[in-house]
C-alpha cells in the first residue's frame, strides 16, 4: 500500500456531534464527522484468494524514539525490531499487518534531533500499515505532523481529532483506512484519548479538540464494513476502551499508559504492549470465505524480544547509520562528564529544579517547579553524554518566569511535582517572612505547566501578563552543570 491509495473523497455526511468538547474553550462549537470514501486499489483481488486466510496483526505503542539497542533497559532497538517483524512476515507473507497505536517519535536524542524523520523512515522500511496519532506526536506542533505525514508510506489516523477552526476532523489525519490481505479487506480506525489534550503543550493543541470516540468508531466501523471490510481493528491511544465501542470492532490495540496486558472482553482481544519497543502485541484471526466468517484464534503480548537473539537487519542498519553519521552522533555523543553513582528519576528531577532555581535567581526567582512526568529516564554511573541528558529531558519545554500571589504559590507547592526552594516557603520566606496571600513572588517553571489550561485559573495559576520566556531548556542547564562540575554525585540530590 502506498500513499496514493488512501487519498480521500467525501462520501456521505454520517454523524454530527453538537457541543462535543473536552474543555470549556470549545463550548458552542459544532463538530461534523464525515465518513470519507476509502480508496480501493485496482490491484487488490476482487475475492479472497484462499477459502481460509490467516490474519496476523502485530502492533507496538509508545515507542518514544527508542531506536538504539539498549539491552540493559530491555530495549531491542530499531535494527532488531525490523528483523522481528521481517521474521513474522516470512511466517505469513500474505496475511501479516503491522500497526502502531501512537507516540512513536518523541523521547530520544536520535528521534528528536531528526524531528521524527528517522522513526518515520524506519516505519516505512519495516512496512507499517497504519499509525494512530498519540499525544506526543503533537509535541513539535501540527506542521511537524504534516511533514512526517508527507514522508510516510502509511496513513496517520485520528478519527476523533477535530479542528476548532473548521468543525471538521484535522486535515493531517484520516479517521480510518482500508488494506487488503489475499483478497480479504481490513478496516483500521485510529483514535486518541478524549482527555489527552491536557498532556500536550497547550499552544501546540490550542486549535484542536479530542472528542469522545464512541459514536465516531461506530460510524467508521459501519462504513468500513459496508465497503467490504471483513475485519475492523481499532488503534486507540488511550489505556481504556468501553464495551460499547468494543462491540463495533474485532480487536483493540491500546496505548499511552505504557502498560503490558492482554485481555479478552466479551471474547474480543484488547492489548497494550509496554513501551520503547519492549514488547509487541499480536492478534490472530482466520477468515473463511465460504461462510463469510471471521474467527478469533489467539492473542498475546510478546515481552521477550530482548531474549530472542535477534540480529540486526542490514537494510535498517544502513538507514540508521546514515542518520547517525550525518546528523545525530556529533550532538548525541558529546561527553559532558561523569556520574559517580546511579541517578534515579527523582534525583534527576531534584538536580533539574536546583539548576532552574540557580538560573532564575538573577531574575528574583524564589521557587522552581518541574513536573514529575517530564523526567523520562535514569542515568547510570560512569560517563555522561548529551544523549543521556536528552533521553531524561526530551521535551522542548521552554523555561518561563512568572509571578504568582502567595495564595497561588501555596497551590503550586501543594502539587506532586519536583520543587526547589520549597523549604524556604513551607512556613516562612527566606527563613523569616511568612507567605502573604496577596504578596507577589516570582517562580520559574516549564511552559508545559505555565500554559496548562490557559483559559482556567484553577490549574497552575499565575499572572500571565508577567510571563518571561527565557528560551532556555532544562537539558541545556544540566549540560552546562555537568561540564562545569566534571563529576556529579547523586548523593547530593534528594530522591
Amino acid at each position: 500500500m502506498n500513499k496514493k491509495t488512501f487519498s480521500l473523497g467525501i462520501l456521505t455526511l454520517a454523524l454530527m456531534l453538537v457541543g462535543c468538547q473536552s474543555s470549556s474553550s470549545s463550548e458552542g462549537i459544532t463538530y461534523v464527522f464525515e465518513t470519507p470514501e476509502v480508496s480501493i486499489d485496482a490491484s487488490w483481488p476482487t475475492s479472497p484468494v484462499n477459502d481460509v486466510t490467516t490474519l496476523d496483526f502485530y502492533a507496538i505503542n509508545d515507542f518514544h524514539g527508542a531506536l538504539e539497542h539498549k539491552p540493559e533497559s530491555n530495549e531491542i532497538g530499531i535494527n532488531r525490531l525490523a528483523t522481528y517483524f521481517d521474521n513474522k512476515k516470512q511466517l505469513n507473507p500474505n496475511g501479516t499487518v503491522i500497526l502502531s497505536s501512537g507516540d512513536m517519535w518523541q523521547g530520544s536524542a536520535d528521534s528528536n534531533i531528526t524531528r521524527g524523520r528517522l522513526v518515520t523512515d524506519a516505519m516505512n522500511y519495516i512496512g507499517f500499515d497504519a499509525m494512530a496519532l498519540g499525544n506526543h506526536e503533537f509535541d513539535w506542533g501540527d506542521e511537524l505532523i504534516r511533514s512526517n505525514q508527507q514522508r510516510a508510506n502509511f496513513p496517520f489516523l485520528g478519527a476523533n481529532i477535530f479542528d476548532k477552526r473548521t468543525g471538521r476532523t484535522a486535515d493531517f489525519a484520516l479517521p480510518y483506512t482500508m488494506i487488503d490481505r489475499g483478497g480479504v479487506r481490513i478496516g483500521i480506525i485510529g483514535t486518541i484519548g478524549a482527555s489527552l489534550e491536557s498532556s500536550i503543550l497547550t499552544s501546540n493543541v490550542i486549535n484542536y479538540d479530542f472528542v469522545s470516540i464512541g459514536n465516531i468508531v461506530a460510524e467508521s466501523a459501519a462504513y468500513l464494513r459496508s465497503a467490504g471490510a471483513k475485519a475492523v481493528i481499532l488503534l486507540n491511544h488511550d489505556p481504556d476502551v468501553d464495551s460499547g465501542t468494543l462491540s463495533h470492532v474485532d480487536a483493540v490495540f491500546n496505548g499511552h499508559s505504557h502498560s503490558n496486558y492482554r485481555n479478552l472482553v466479551g471474547g474480543k482481544p484488547v492489548l497494550q504492549a509496554s513501551y520503547n519497543g519492549r514488547a509487541v502485541g499480536h492478534v490472530r484471526f482466520t477468515y473463511t470465505a465460504t461462510s463469510d466468517t471471521l474467527t478469533y484464534v489467539s492473542s498475546t503480548v510478546d515481552s521477550g524480544l530482548i531474549n530472542q537473539n535477534l540480529t540486526e537487519n542490514v537494510g535498517m542498519k544502513a538507514i540508521y547509520d546514515q542518520y547517525l553519521d550525518e546528523e545525530i552522533n556529533v550532538i548525541k555523543n558529546e561527553v559532558l562528564g561523569e556520574a559517580s553513582g546511579y541517578f534515579s528519576k527523582a534525583k534527576l528531577g531534584d538536580l533539574a529544579v536546583k539548576e532552574m532555581l540557580a538560573y532564575g535567581s538573577e531574575f528574583g526567582v524564589k521557587v522552581a517547579f518541574h513536573n514529575t512526568g517530564g523526567v523520562r529516564d535514569t542515568i547510570s554511573a560512569g560517563t555522561v553524554t548529551y544523549g543521556d541528558i536528552y533521553k531524561v529531558f526530551p521535551f522542548d519545554n521552554e523555561l518561563m518566569i512568572v509571578e504568582v500571589t502567595g495564595l497561588q504559590l501555596k497551590w503550586w507547592l501543594s502539587q506532586n511535582d519536583y520543587v526547589a526552594g520549597a523549604n524556604r516557603f513551607t512556613n516562612t520566606l527566606d527563613g523569616s517572612i511568612a507567605i502573604s496571600d496577596n504578596q507577589t513572588y516570582k517562580i520559574i517553571s516549564i511552559n508545559y505547566l505555565t500554559e496548562k489550561h490557559m483559559t482556567s485559573d484553577s490549574q497552575y495559576p499565575h499572572n500571565k501578563t508577567t510571563a518571561i520566556n527565557t528560551f532556555e531548556y532544562v537539558r541545556e542547564l544540566l549540560k552546562d552543570k555537568w561540564q562545569s562540575a566534571g563529576t556529579l554525585d547523586p548523593s547530593d540530590y534528594i530522591g
